[in-house]
């Protein structure tokens, strides 16, 4: 794609400015964030881990139009050793199914598949984690063949500050990798990256949203919005209410537009997500 190079450029840029910028950080702030990734479990979850339901907006709700959406998620740190530059290295993992739980046979109708692995550095102020990168190797397929396979490589860098306590920003972007013979289109529909936002309003109640939009002047692209109440002050469960509008929800329709509100129950991976007060 035209835009792979600039985008690349884009993101090496973004590292090696946040690399020069880390060098003034002191060894205290190295050796804190080293005690926190020793300390936490190696194995965690990754992202939110949730299982919804719900229909197509605009329609009478039916066993075609309504599904079930899941997804799972953990991360496994690879070594306690602090790699170059002070970061750490992880293996990442998500699936995310889509369940049609109506139909008479409860068929899952499509898999998402998407193993990678991280190298994770982090940035301080003050003494306190600021701001989180996170370079990545991916792959994503839905594990399928012949006319229904989908799958491609990407290199993606993820950036993450926060805005305030309780405010949280990100911005993810990715290069194709190698050929995607069945979906060479793939970021005609899903772009070369995304925004996500998280808000705190109070200990219960946490808003989000992530906008991906492609290259060109229609409506390609996505916008999903999650509202997460939390059910108990000693558990981690929310119940979540998400609303997906766009293209690539899931692989095999990812040039499909999908219009979809969904509710449930959601695991939610707060490590690192809001600043420690």
């Amino acid at each position: 794609m035209k835009y792979n190079n600039l985008l690349l450029l884009f993101a090496l840029s973004l590292f090696f400015n946040q690399k020069t910028k880390a060098q003034s950080n002191t060894a205290i702030d190295s050796i804190q964030f080293k005690n926190v990734v020793e300390e936490m479990p190696s194995f965690t979850i990754f992202g939110d881990n949730y299982i919804i339901s719900g229909t197509t907006l605009g329609e009478t709700p039916n066993s075609n139009n309504s599904d079930a959406k899941m997804q799972i998620g953990f991360k496994q740190r690879v070594t306690n050793a602090t790699l170059p530059w002070n970061t750490f290295l992880f293996f990442t993992y998500k699936q995310k199914a889509f369940w049609d739980i109506y139909k008479k046979s409860l068929p899952f109708r499509e898999t998402n598949y998407n193993p990678g692995l991280a190298v994770i550095k982090p940035f301080f102020k003050n003494g306190k984690l600021n701001e989180l990168m996170m370079l990545q190797y991916e792959h994503e397929s839905n594990g399928r063949d012949l006319e229904f396979s989908r799958s491609w490589n990407f290199l993606s860098l993820y950036y993450m500050r926060y805005l305030s306590n309780n405010f949280t920003g990100g911005i993810k972007a990715w290069v194709p990798i190698g050929d995607k013979p069945d979906n060479n289109d793939i970021t005609d529909y899903r772009g070369f990256g995304n925004i996500d936002l998280a808000y705190k309003l109070n200990e219960n109640l946490i808003l989000e949203s992530d906008f991906r939009k492609a290259f060109s002047f229609d409506w390609k692209g996505s916008l999903m919005l999650g509202v997460n109440y939390k059910i108990s002050k000693k558990n981690n469960q929310y119940i979540y209410l998400q609303y997906y509008l766009g293209y690539s929800e899931d692989l095999i329709n990812y040039n499909q537009d999908t219009h979809k509100l969904r509710i449930g129950i959601a695991f939610k991976d707060l490590l690192f997500k809001f600043k420690q007060q």
